[in-house]
């Protein structure tokens, strides 16, 4: 779901190696018309035909099938897993080289080329807060971010230099705010909560 067409053209089982018995993919198939297709072996895919119950809404609709006959091929034809990689890549690498210039060692971007994503240290404050203030700094440089990047074929060079010249002003707050334990007082508003939590029995 997560990997399918941003990875790889044949998604994460293309990229590593390995061939899945059974594989989801959703709307991102269709440029984000409704459709979601399970694959798999065929021994498999025989076995549900006969023996599984499936309902779908949208069964009979077909313009969804052809938005995902000519969003492959834009795929492939402007190699859009590549130029994903290409970019994230080196967002990845500017990101880090900032951190290492500005010596805040606590953040990092980390992940596979196809998504990145930052990270911060506790050993510094609060991870939690110190990207609140990320995004909110980043905000004002008109980035909207929640600490994942998620490019897209329409993403270029001067998108990449803006986020990373953004980074650049917004590390340098953080970095003030962490020697000055300043960072919670920086943040307008409350800072983020985890997306998973612990909810008590009722």
């Amino acid at each position: 779901m997560w990997t399918g067409f941003r990875i790889a053209i044949g998604g994460a089982q293309q990229y590593f190696g390995v061939t899945a018995d059974l594989a989801c993919f959703s709307n991102a198939l269709a440029n984000g018309m409704q459709l979601s297709v399970l694959t798999g072996r065929r021994e498999i895919i025989q076995l549900i035909e006969k023996d599984v119950f499936s309902f779908t809404t949208f069964g009979g609709e077909t313009l969804s099938l052809a938005a995902a006959e000519a969003t492959l091929q834009e795929l492939r034809k402007k190699e859009v897993p590549q130029h994903i990689a290409y970019w994230n890549d080196r967002l990845r690498d500017g990101y880090n080289r900032i951190a290492y210039e500005l010596n805040v060692p606590f953040t990092r971007c980390v992940g596979l080329d196809y998504r990145t994503m930052i990270t911060f240290d506790a050993s510094a404050g609060d991870p939690l807060e110190m990207k609140s203030l990320v995004q909110q700094e980043l905000i004002r440089h008109g980035v909207l971010w929640n600490g994942i990047h998620n490019l897209s074929a329409s993403h270029q060079y001067k998108d990449i230099s803006h986020v990373l010249s953004a980074y650049a002003d917004s590390l340098s707050i953080l970095k003030c705010a962490v020697e000055t334990k300043q960072v919670r007082q920086l943040i307008q508003g409350d800072p983020v909560e985890p997306m998973l939590r612990n909810v008590p029995a009722f």
